[in-house]
């Protein structure tokens, strides 16, 4: 396999919350800790976080352990709400970038917690969103459960917002219900009747369908986006990288503007 193209590099970075891959797993964990675990999430309990980010720090550089358990201690020293949240978010933010979904999308839960806004539920449940591939079943399990709690309360403070209601449909799409496996999808069609124009939900049904092959619907869709808004990003790439794949002439073209919009 060669490497990655620019502009497959621009499409991934521009979905990162959005596109499934396996990231990382709990190896390192005892057995005790994945029975653990594994009682608590046949059981509807929720996972503890706490021995999961201890295992996690067994393996971080000294740099990142550092920092982490200096932001944890600003936490822990009881500051006010403000600057609690602010540290909660750093910490969030760092375990994020070291891939850890579940322990960063504990501490943007924090931050709903403390500030209930739609835009932090939904920031905690797309946070969540990329763990859902995790290798490891329950670890999967517990990001699935963060995420649609989160993003249900999203949308219960904000539900004019048509992003929220599409990321929980992506949920869904990332762990299907045994019985509804199509849920996820029937939640974005739903979504595309009612609003056959909004660009997220073409967007995001585009994507899905490329994911799966269906070329000439994604095509549709992503057309569709693109006319609507010839500069809305995530269509424009999109389509630029589904020309690529089916060998059409405007490829590079819309690569180009891909790249000029994204800069």
């Amino acid at each position: 396999m060669g490497r990655p193209t620019r502009l497959q590099i621009i499409v991934l970075s521009l979905w990162v919350i959005l596109t499934v891959a396996l990231y990382w797993g709990f190896d390192t964990k005892s057995i005790g800790q994945k029975k653990e675990l594994a009682s608590r999430a046949l059981s509807g309990t929720q996972v503890d976080v706490g021995p999961i980010i201890n295992t996690a720090k067994e393996s971080l550089a000294v740099q990142d352990l550092q920092e982490i358990n200096a932001l944890e201690g600003v936490v822990e020293g009881g500051a006010k709400d403000t600057l609690r949240v602010n540290y909660l978010k750093q910490l969030s933010g760092k375990w994020y970038k070291l891939q850890e979904f579940l322990i960063a999308g504990h501490y943007a839960t924090l931050v709903a917690e403390t500030e209930p806004t739609g835009e932090h539920w939904s920031i905690a449940g797309t946070t969540y969103i990329p763990g859902i591939a995790n290798q490891d079943p329950i670890l999967s399990k517990a990001c699935f459960q963060g995420a649609v709690s989160a993003l249900e309360n999203a949308i219960s403070l904000d539900p004019e917002q048509i992003n929220h209601r599409v990321n929980l449909a992506l949920a869904y799409t990332e762990r299907p219900p045994e019985d509804n496996p199509m849920k996820g999808i029937q939640m974005l069609l739903n979504l595309d009747k009612k609003h056959p124009d909004e660009l997220v939900v073409l967007t995001t049904l585009g994507r899905l369908a490329m994911k799966t092959g269906q070329m000439d619907r994604a095509k549709e869709r992503l057309e569709r986006a693109v006319e609507l808004d010839p500069n809305y990003v995530r269509a424009v790439c999109l389509l630029a990288e589904l020309y690529r794949q089916t060998s059409d002439l405007r490829a590079d073209e819309l690569a180009e503007k891909c790249e000029l919009i994204n800069n």
